[in-house]
C-alpha cells in the first residue's frame, strides 16, 4: 500500500545519481514514484491527479514557465522540487521563493537533496502508533532543522532566501534552540548552489563548516585559533599553525556565543569584515579571507551592547540579516514530532523497540522546556535508558515530572502517634501498588536501591506471618 505520490521528471542528462536516489526511496519507503518523459506531460498530469510532491527538472527558456507557475499557484497542498539552470529568470525566482518551493541549481549537491527531498518524503510516509515501539520519526526534516510548526516554517522560508546568498547572518535564540543547526542549513544551501562568502570563490560540495564557541576558547588562544600564528610568535609557538579562517577557505565559519569574545578581538574581527583580510599572531603579511562568516548568540544583542559585550560596530557589520530561531514552547506539535523522532533515533542506534507511554508524551507536551531542544533530546535519553521497554513519567528527569499533575504528592492524614517504621512501611507499599508490583520503578521512586527494597519487603512479609 502506497503512502504518497510522487511525479518527477528528470531527464537522464540531469543527474543519474539523483533519478537512483529516488528510485531506491521509493521502494523501501512505499511511495508511488510515476516517471513522466516530458515536463510537459508531468504538468499536463497535475492538473488532473494530486500528487503529494513534483519533482521537475525545469528549463528556463522553454514555453513551459507560464504553465508551471499557474498550476504552482493553484496547488498549495502539493510539495514542489524544482532543479534549474541558475539561469536568471527574476519573474520566476519570486514565484518559487513565495511558494516556498525547494529549488536546486545544477550541479546538485547529494548531501542536500537527501535532507531536502528523500528525508522529507520519508517523514511525510512516517505513521504514529501509540503505544508500539517507537521506530520512525515524525519530524519534518530540512537541512539540520527538524518540525514542521508555524514558526519552522517561517524559519524555513527565511533561510531559503538568505542561503544562497553571501550575506553576513546573525542567529539570535535561546540556549539550546538549534542555533547551530540553523548555521549548518545555510551552509548547505548555500554549498548547493555554489554560492561564495566573504572572500573570492567558492570550493563548492567540499567548502568547509567550521564552528567556534567563543566562550569556550581562552581569551590568549581565542586569536591564534581565528587567524592562526607563526612560529615564535609566543611562548611555546614551536611551528606555524593556520587558524580557521584559513581552513574554512572557501566555506562557512561559525561564530557561537560572539557576546563571549575580547573586546580586543572584536576589533580585529570588525577589520576582516571591513577589508576582508586578517593577520595571523606574530607575522607582518595579511591573508585574504574568503569564508561566509556566520554568528550567533543566545543573549539579547542590544542588552549585549549596552552591558559593553559586544560592540555595536561589529553587531551592524555581522547582522546583514537577523535570524530569531523560535524556542521549543512556541512550536506546538513540534514537541511530539521530536519526541518520536528522537525515540526512534535511540532505538535505531541501540537495536531496541521501546516505546512511550500515553502519560509520559502528555507529561513532555505539557512542559515548558527552558532548555529548549537539547532539553527534550536528554529527557528523551534519560527516560530510553531507565526505562524497562515503556518510557512513563517516573522514567523521565525530575524537573519535567514536577510539571505533570500525576506526580504530584498527596497530602496524607496521618493518624495520631505513627511511627517512622511504620510510617516508612506504609510508603513502600503505596508506591508498589502505584507502580503495579514493579519493583525496580518502586526503588527508583523512593531513592533507595532495589536491594533495600527488596530487603524491607522480605521484613514486612516475616512480620506478617509471624
Amino acid at each position: 500500500m502506497y503512502t504518497s505520490c510522487v511525479f518527477a521528471y528528470l531527464p537522464q542528462s540531469s543527474d543519474v545519481a539523483l533519478r537512483e536516489m529516488l528510485k531506491v526511496a521509493a521502494t523501501v519507503r512505499s511511495t508511488n514514484l510515476v516517471w513522466f518523459d516530458t515536463s510537459a506531460a508531468l504538468l499536463e498530469a497535475c492538473q488532473t491527479d494530486a500528487p503529494d510532491w513534483v519533482l521537475l527538472d525545469v528549463d528556463t527558456k522553454d514555453g513551459d514557465i507560464d504553465e508551471l507557475l499557474a498550476i504552482m499557484t493553484g496547488s498549495t497542498h502539493m510539495q514542489w522540487v524544482l532543479l534549474t539552470d541558475g539561469a536568471p529568470f527574476p519573474a520566476w525566482n519570486l514565484h518559487a521563493q513565495d511558494m516556498a518551493a525547494t529549488v536546486f541549481r545544477r550541479p546538485v549537491d547529494k548531501q542536500v537533496f537527501q535532507h531536502l527531498v528523500i528525508d522529507r518524503i520519508h517523514s511525510a510516509n512516517s505513521g504514529h502508533s501509540q503505544g508500539k515501539p517507537v521506530v520512525t520519526s515524525q519530524a519534518d526534516q530540512y537541512g539540520y532543522l527538524l518540525g514542521s510548526s508555524g514558526p519552522m516554517l517561517a524559519l524555513y522560508r527565511q533561510l531559503q532566501r538568505l542561503g544562497p546568498t553571501k550575506a553576513n547572518v546573525f542567529i539570535v535564540g535561546e540556549s539550546g534552540v538549534g542555533k547551530e543547526h540553523v548555521a549548518k542549513t545555510l551552509h548547505c544551501l548555500g554549498r548547493s548552489t555554489g554560492a561564495g562568502g566573504v572572500g573570492i570563490r567558492s570550493k563548492g560540495g567540499d567548502a568547509p563548516f567550521m564552528a567556534v564557541n567563543c566562550g569556550a576558547l581562552s581569551p590568549e588562544l581565542i586569536e591564534s585559533e581565528l587567524f592562526g600564528h607563526v612560529k615564535g610568535a609566543f611562548t611555546g609557538a614551536h611551528q606555524d599553525h593556520q587558524g580557521i579562517f584559513y581552513q574554512a577557505e572557501g566555506g562557512t565559519v561559525f561564530l557561537d556565543e560572539i557576546t563571549e569574545m575580547p573586546q580586543s578581538l572584536q576589533v580585529k574581527l570588525l577589520r576582516v569584515l571591513e577589508s576582508g583580510e586578517y593577520r595571523p599572531v606574530g607575522s607582518t603579511r595579511n591573508q585574504k579571507a574568503n569564508v561566509r562568516l556566520l554568528a550567533a548568540t543566545n543573549r539579547d544583542a542590544l542588552d549585549a551592547i549596552q552591558q559593553g559585550k559586544l560592540r555595536e560596530d561589529i553587531y551592524y557589520r555581522l547582522a546583514q540579516f537577523v535570524v530569531t530561531v523560535p524556542p521549543l514552547r512556541a512550536r506546538g506539535d513540534d514537541i511530539h514530532a521530536l519526541t518520536t523522532h528522537f525515540l526512534a533515533e535511540l532505538n535505531l542506534n541501540h537495536q531496541a523497540e521501546v516505546s512511550m507511554s500515553d502519560n509520559a508524551l502528555e507529561c513532555v507536551q505539557r512542559y515548558h522546556w527552558p532548555g529548549n531542544v537539547r532539553e527534550l533530546k536528554h529527557a528523551i535519553e534519560h527516560g530510553f535508558l531507565l526505562s524497562d521497554g515503556r518510557i512513563d513519567v517516573s522514567d523521565l528527569p525530575a524537573s519535567v515530572m514536577a510539571d505533570d499533575p500525576s506526580t504530584a504528592v498527596e497530602t496524607l492524614a496521618l493518624p495520631e502517634g505513627i511511627s517512622l517504621d511504620e510510617l516508612e512501611k506504609a510508603a513502600i507499599l503505596q508506591t508498589l501498588a502505584r507502580y503495579q508490583g514493579n519493583r525496580q520503578r518502586t526503588a527508583k521512586a523512593l531513592g533507595i536501591s532495589p536491594k533495600t527494597l527488596y530487603n524491607k519487603l522480605q521484613q514486612y512479609h516475616a512480620l506478617s506471618s509471624d
